[in-house]
């Protein structure tokens, strides 16, 4: 069965090129099974969680959480 393929996002200038190089190669492979058992692309699931976290600070502006600091650190 074939993953669909987000349009929501279209990739420019250089479609191969790859942003998250570094991946831990047992994080991908399990990130890839996964990914095959819930019959979704990769790509679907980075931009939805991409696109859920940046929602997400716009919805609590200022917080710690938010902005990416912890309390008592600097």
């Amino acid at each position: 069965m074939k993953r669909p393929y987000s349009m929501k996002y279209t990739a420019r200038a250089n479609p191969r090129r790859y942003l998250l190089s570094g991946i831990p190669p047992t994080l991908w492979e399990k990130v890839r099974a996964r990914a095959r058992r819930d019959h979704v692309a990769v790509r679907q699931v980075i931009l939805q969680l991409l696109s859920d976290w940046v929602s997400a600070e716009e919805h609590s502006e200022g917080s710690p959480a938010a902005t990416g600091h912890r309390a008592g650190s600097r």
